[in-house]
């Protein structure tokens, strides 16, 4: 703000003094309509930045209150039900002595999707960002399933991201397994995947 505060201090000042010289009136219009243009440009460039800098800022915001939320939640219902019972009738844990982990770590987590989740080309256009948590079973072989979407982020947020964080969790390359009393098991897992626009 402080900044567009300058710039129209700047273009003020700029309109001014071109209106004091003792050029052609024609000289002056040019030069006042070339200034002014730039002068636009910037600002809204700086408004535009400014605008995407706070809409991101509100997503992260509440993505972290849904995550802390979302956190809560699974340590509620773990106490109330260490377990339940699939579509299929496997037992699977809401949470686990140890759980599932991506091999490599977060680090090789965040590179898969980097490299394979693919901003869906209307949402683009749109320029709609947010995030998607996805929800998911980690079985007792490490392969994902029974991939869905739960919560979504984002004022503009809509089905093409859900679509897209939900294809990329599906296609995941096996898991480290969860594991209870020395066993592994099937382990109720969620993450959060954000899509934000380049600059």
């Amino acid at each position: 703000m402080k900044k567009n505060l300058q710039l129209f201090v700047l273009l003020f000042s700029v309109v001014i003094w071109q209106s004091c010289g003792s050029k052609s009136e024609m000289t002056q219009k040019d030069n006042m309509d070339s200034v002014s243009d730039a002068a636009i440009g910037v600002l809204t460039a700086d408004l535009k930045r400014d605008s995407v800098v706070a809409k991101r800022a509100a997503i992260e915001k509440a993505r972290a209150a849904k995550q802390e939320e979302r956190m809560l939640a699974v340590a509620q219902k773990a106490k109330s039900s260490l377990t339940f019972k699939d579509a299929s009738g496997k037992i699977v844990y809401n949470k686990a002595e140890v759980d599932p982990s991506f091999r490599g770590g977060e680090k090789a987590l965040m590179t898969y999707l980097r490299d394979n989740l693919r901003y869906p080309k209307a949402a683009e256009d749109k320029g709609i960002e947010g995030t998607v948590f996805v929800n998911f079973i980690v079985d007792e072989k490490g392969f994902v399933r029974e991939v869905m979407a739960s919560d979504v982020i984002g004022d503009d947020a809509d089905q093409l991201l859900t679509n897209e964080a939900v294809r990329v969790v599906t296609s995941m390359p096996a898991w480290v397994a969860g594991r209870q009393h020395g066993k592994d098991v099937d382990v109720n897992f969620s993450i959060p995947i954000t899509f934000e626009l380049s600059n």
